[in-house]
């Protein structure tokens, strides 16, 4: 599994710059992309749904927050917070949620708990180096090497030509993710279920 300095290496690579032997190395590269790794991946885990850092819990309202005009309770949002997944009202996630609102560091609504399903930062999940897939690195390599500032060997484009690399870099890894995610299938309707529940019934009958 690649490491930090494995994706150190590879944005070097990707501007024609010398490879790290540690990340202890006292060099000008390595003091920029320590400083571009925390923003890059942060921005990388905003990027999209990814399956590594996905996090799944059963939020109870906040009693300590005045909740929105309109709803009953305020749910506040976990620190590891970054984007959302799916909202529902009980734990399978087979029907999602609708009447809420999402409001700065708050969710509103009228059920208690919410069941929240939602990309984390944790370092067990988001931010679990071991868990990340080679195409994320890949896109997280082309994006630090945008990001460090640093000079481009002119054989190998300039910072435009490194930030289209990311985004197709980042499109490819997006999708090969999406082939891991569990196929799901659209839950029936309440009259569909009705019908069925009916049939039963005088089946049983």
């Amino acid at each position: 599994m690649p490491s930090r300095l494995d994706i150190y290496n590879g944005a070097l690579r990707l501007l024609g710059d010398a490879r790290l032997e540690s990340l202890d190395e006292v060099s000008s590269a390595r003091e920029r992309l320590d400083d571009a790794w925390v923003p890059s991946v942060t921005e990388m885990l905003e990027s999209g749904m990814w399956n590594f850092a996905i996090r799944t819990i059963e939020l109870p309202y906040d009693i300590d927050v005045e909740p929105l005009f309109g709803y009953q309770y305020a749910f506040s949002k976990p620190d590891d917070y970054v984007r959302t997944v799916n909202i529902a009202q009980e734990p399978t996630f087979a029907e999602g949620y609708e009447r809420y609102e999402d409001e700065t560091r708050h969710w509103h609504a009228d059920v208690d708990p919410l069941y929240i399903r939602y990309v984390s930062s944790d370092e067990a999940y988001g931010w679990n180096i071991g868990a990340w897939r080679q195409a994320f690195c890949t896109a997280l390599e082309a994006l630090l090497a945008f990001n460090t500032g640093l000079p481009i060997s002119g054989d190998r484009g300039n910072r435009n030509d490194m930030f289209q690399l990311y985004q197709n870099s980042l499109a490819r890894a997006k999708t090969l993710d999406a082939v891991d995610e569990r196929v799901k299938h659209k839950p029936m309707g309440r009259l569909v279920r009705s019908r069925l529940q009916s049939g039963s019934r005088r089946y049983r009958g």
